[in-house]
Parts: structure tokens; sequence; C-alpha cells
């Protein structure tokens, strides 16, 4: 069936992360160009905790 009438929920949910991250990304950026270190950490933190996988997530990763 084709993909717009039936999206793959997974695949919505990867590009909304991905959406999130840069947007992420962005805002570390000027949070930087304004000199506010201890907000830029924060960001770092929570962009850290967005992009990481773990090494359990990865080995047991489902395989479709």
């Amino acid at each position: 069936m084709n993909k717009f009438f039936d999206p793959d929920p997974s695949e919505f949910e990867k590009l909304e992360k991905e959406r999130i991250i840069k947007e992420l990304e962005k805002v570390i950026q000027k949070t930087e160009r304004e000199g506010r270190e201890e907000d830029v950490e924060k960001l770092k933190k929570e962009l850290k905790a967005l992009t990481h996988e773990s090494f359990w997530d990865i080995l047991f990763k489902p395989i479709y």
C-alpha cells in the first residue's frame, strides 16, 4: 500500500526527533553567541539525552 495512505508511525517519530534535534542545535548556537554558558550546558545535556542510544537499545532494536 502507498505510504501516503498508510504511514509508518516509527518513521514519523524518527522525523519528529530529527526536527527537534535540529531546532535544539540552533538554540544552542544562539545561546552560545549570547554568552549564556549555564543555559548552553543545560541544552547540551538535553541534546545528548536525545541523541544517545544505549548499548542495550542498539542490541535489542527490533529488526523489520
